[in-house]
């Protein structure tokens, strides 16, 4: 006696779940807009796709797993922690905020941010995500 169990259905949603994971990832790496994400309980970072990568002017391999304090001046790190802690109260913030923070690799530049926090299954944030873009020679430009 045997049992046969129909998988296909099962398979071809496996492909399609496969396929959006690859297009969204080959998405997310080639948008000029700069991502990065951020483990909301250590503030951590845990992706960097490549335009933040050249934005920032570092790889991805420094900054994986480091603070803003391990990377940046005092002065931008409090910045960004503070920006952070508006993050947390408001859980996202669709409209850019622009800052000016100091780049240890590019120094000073004029940086608009979006972010939001994306939500663990027990409803506590795991995730900060921020988009962001480098205005600095557009603001240069207009001076």
């Amino acid at each position: 006696m045997a049992i046969h169990e129909d998988i296909t259905e099962q398979h071809q949603s496996q492909r399609i779940l496969q396929r959006t994971k690859q297009f969204l990832a080959a998405l997310i790496e080639n948008i000029p807009e700069g991502i990065i994400a951020k483990d909301a309980r250590n503030l951590r970072y845990v992706f960097v796709n490549k335009a933040a990568e050249v934005m920032i002017g570092m790889p991805r391999a420094e900054l994986i797993g480091k603070t803003a304090r391990e990377l940046f001046s005092a002065e931008t790190a409090e910045l960004i922690e503070r920006r952070d802690r508006q993050l947390i109260a408001q859980k996202q913030q669709p409209q850019p905020i622009v800052d000016i923070v100091d780049n240890p690799v590019k120094g000073r530049r004029r940086i608009a941010v979006r972010r939001l926090q994306i939500d663990g299954p027990d409803d506590e944030s795991h995730l900060f995500v921020s988009m962001f873009e480098d205005q600095t020679e557009r603001a240069e430009a207009s001076l």
